[in-house]
């Protein structure tokens, strides 16, 4: 029987043997993460002159099925999915994966999230210093250490008296925990080892992305956090699912640009719940191992940074200067005032923890041995 491959061009080589080649550190994704963290910045910044920030060409483009800054988090979503499932394919170990995961994403949050309570809104707030840090609002505020989104801040509110969201952004991280929950929860049930079975979930999981996106009323029946998660997870599974079967999808500029075209062509009219997820999410991973221009001048992953503290920037700038309106300008501003606090919070926040993740893990692990060890015996015995 002659096998052939999904996705097959003749000739090229696979996703794996790419990735491999490149020592499964994809050249391209550092540089697509920035990028995708600077779209985030320039949609939010589009709305300080009172327009609705959705309403963006590509939202016109698609017929309302999606905008720019919901691109730029599917891109990180699909990211995510594809990095991070060779480690716990290999080796199995949940406690190194949600280790790793854990000291990504928390100590940024957390600096940010304090930095917030404790700095900006100080200085934003339109109470008195004593009546902010009384008020029981600040410290509900602390919620999105763990990614339960809190938004408003005491006192913090625009000049007609609604009050402020501050750094809105930060809900996404909720739903990005979610689905590293999920990825482990198919390791160790054996599903993700068992290529059959995790192609099945991911069918299910695009077949249930597109009734939701095509049966509005079912998907306002369900709850909301069901709902978000799932338009969410379809890019991390697809980017997860693209590295299970990497051995047998082309690593082809041919193929990628057939995919452009087919997303493009559905997006306009009317079928992107079809096809979006699957051509987004190969593209970012074609790119991610792609050598891309100007990747040589990234020394630093400097994309979460700029994605958790861009509110907090973009806040400032609305609230301490109402009358400067010029989008363009601000989010100008908004992106070089980030640039350098996430330059200082890579530095000096996220990765020193990320140089230790392996002693780390390994002293978790040594923990959590120990703590069974007598248990095993017992059972044993």
């Amino acid at each position: 029987m002659v096998f052939v491959r999904p996705f097959a061009v003749v000739n090229a080589m696979t996703l794996l043997e790419r990735f491999e080649a490149k020592s499964f550190r994809g050249p391209g994704f550092d540089l697509l993460r920035l990028g995708a963290a600077t779209m985030v910045v320039l949609h939010h910044s589009s709305g300080v002159d009172d327009r609705d920030i959705r309403l963006d060409p590509l939202f016109y483009f698609s017929g309302g099925f999606i905008h720019f800054g919901f691109l730029a988090v599917a891109i990180f979503f699909a990211i995510s999915g594809f990095l991070v499932t060779p480690s716990l394919l290999r080796s199995g170990n949940i406690t190194d994966f949600a280790t790793r995961r854990i000291l990504r994403i928390f100590p940024g949050l957390i600096v940010v999230v304090l930095v917030a309570m404790f700095a900006v809104g100080p200085i934003l707030t339109h109470l008195p210093i004593r009546a902010y840090f009384s008020d029981f609002e600040l410290y509900r505020y602390a919620k999105n250490i763990v990614t339960l989104n809190i938004n408003f801040l005491p006192g913090v509110i625009s000049e007609d008296g609604r009050p402020w969201i501050i750094n809105g952004s930060l809900w996404t991280l909720h739903f990005e925990v979610l689905s590293y929950i999920a990825l482990a929860v198919t390791s160790a049930l054996g599903i993700l080892r068992r290529r059959s079975l995790f192609l099945a979930l991911f069918a299910v999981s695009y077949g249930t992305n597109i009734v939701l996106q095509l049966h509005p009323e079912l998907a306002a029946a369900l709850p909301g956090r069901f709902v978000t998660f799932m338009s969410l997870f379809i890019y991390f599974i697809t980017g997860a699912t693209l590295f299970v079967y990497s051995d047998r999808i082309s690593y082809s500029p041919i193929l990628a640009f057939g995919i452009f075209v087919l997303g493009l062509v559905t997006l306009h009219f009317g079928l992107g719940a079809f096809t979006v997820p699957f051509c987004v999410s190969y593209l970012v991973v074609y790119l991610g191992l792609s050598a891309l221009p100007g990747r040589s001048y990234l020394k630093h992953d400097l994309s979460y940074g700029v994605y958790l503290i861009h509110g907090l920037i973009l806040a400032m700038v609305e609230l301490l200067f109402p009358s400067f309106r010029v989008w363009w300008l601000v989010a100008t501003l908004v992106l070089l005032v980030t640039l350098i606090m996430a330059y200082l919070s890579w530095t000096y926040v996220e990765q020193p923890p990320l140089r230790h993740k392996k002693m780390i893990s390994d002293w978790i692990n040594q923990r959590t041995d120990a703590l069974w060890a007598p248990r095993k015996l017992i059972a044993k015995h």
